[in-house]
């Protein structure tokens, strides 16, 4: 046990002295869009690469999908994609973002995309578009999600998330329950930062409910983000969601954390898709799995189905989180490993995903400092990383024991 605990000390300090694992693929001071006609945008707006900053990322083939929403005026493409069957093309090249899946689609009208704030490809080979609804934050529509078949680009399904939305919601993730067997029962969860639930949409029924417990709130010793330029208090509440691969009777651990904490938990899947959740009743079935540590407050979560590896983007440093589900080791400080990505000032990790092919991509940004003023055009903005999984965890805390 003794040398075990050794083990993990010495692993421990590796994983957060040693340089960059994860690969610098591509890295953006402004964004360029393939030729779009910017006279039927909203009041004549012209593009202004200043308004424009990548959120989220997705990867289905030979797509990489961005999304740039419409948190300032003036955004002219909300999703758009890199085709990357060639990514060596882009080494000394700015890449040009291609509007996704059409122009018209940007076009600020009803049916239209208005905000897009993260987009996730399930196995079935459809992509999921999460639409808040907002402009320069001000809520323009309705939260909805768009449904596309990849592989024809075609429009399947839009789902009204009107009903559930209240007035200060804060919809901009979604995460996917779906396998290539269940395609016509996929299930979507929808964290709600702001008002602490869980919004859930069934793609069989074509209808949607809330859940709420105390697991989705924030902690107020938590929410003190200090990023030295940009300094505020935080209370978001539940964001990041990330799921196992599927058991024996067909459900999953969906593992959740909220921004302003540093509390990692977990449930059941069967607890959220039965439809009839009761606050009451099911409270004890959701499970506290421990503290990352101090300063560890995470944003994105993606989860690796081979190495059983969770990873998540830590909102305070330019680095990712990791640990082991597989290894059993308990979701503790010294259990947690750490990924740096590189030394950049007020960058940040923003979305984590890992594709079907076993790579793991971060898309890291200035965002914070985007919130809040205008960033420096002459500086890098967006960095976009991609490696293996077993090479960025190899060696370290969260590698196979």
């Amino acid at each position: 046990m003794m040398y075990k605990l050794i083990y993990i000390l010495f692993a421990f300090y590796l994983s957060s002295v040693q340089s960059s694992r994860i690969k610098e693929v591509f890295n953006l001071k402004q964004i360029y869009f393939s030729p779009i006609n910017v006279t039927k945008l909203k009041n004549d707006t012209k593009h202004e690469p200043t308004n424009v900053i990548p959120l989220a990322l997705e990867r289905w083939q030979n797509k990489l999908f961005l999304v740039t929403p419409r948190f300032k005026p003036d955004v002219p493409v909300t999703l758009s994609y890199i085709n990357i069957t060639n990514m060596e093309s882009y080494k000394n090249n700015t890449p040009i973002l291609i509007p996704y899946p059409n122009q018209k689609m940007h076009e600020i009208s009803e049916h239209n995309f208005t905000s897009v704030v993260k987009v996730r490809a399930d196995v079935c080979d459809r992509l999921w578009i999460l639409d808040n609804g907002k402009i320069n934050n001000k809520q323009e529509s309705i939260p909805v999600i768009h449904v596309y078949d990849l592989k024809t680009d075609l429009h399947l399904r839009t789902f009204d998330l009107g009903h559930l939305s209240i007035l200060n919601s804060d919809i901009t993730n979604i995460e996917l329950d779906v396998t290539s067997s269940t395609c016509e029962d996929a299930y979507a969860y929808i964290p709600d930062s702001k008002t602490y639930r869980l919004l859930v949409y069934s793609w069989k029924t074509n209808s949607s409910y809330a859940i709420t417990h105390n697991f989705f709130h924030f902690d107020p010793l938590c929410g003190d983000i200090n990023l030295g330029e940009i300094h505020y208090q935080s209370q978001k509440g539940l964001y990041g969601i990330a799921l196992s691969p599927t058991a024996r009777d067909g459900f999953r651990t969906i593992y959740f954390h909220s921004i302003a904490s540093t509390m990692g938990f977990a449930v059941n899947s069967r607890i959220i898709r039965s439809g009839n959740y009761d606050s009451d009743r099911n409270v004890y079935d959701f499970k506290v799995m421990g503290n990352r540590g101090s300063n560890k407050q995470a944003t994105s979560s993606s989860f690796d189905m081979e190495t059983g590896v969770l990873f998540y983007g830590l909102l305070l440093k330019n680095v990712l989180g990791c640990w082991n589900s597989y290894s059993g080791e308990e979701y503790t400080e010294l259990t947690q490993g750490v990924i740096s990505l590189d030394n950049s000032v007020d960058m940040y990790p923003s979305d984590v995903r890992v594709d079907r092919t076993g790579n793991l991509w971060v898309l890291s940004n200035s965002f914070q400092i985007y919130s809040k003023k205008d960033y420096d055009q002459n500086l890098i903005n967006v960095k976009i990383y991609m490696t293996p999984v077993r090479q960025v965890i190899k060696g370290s805390i969260c590698d196979e024991m």
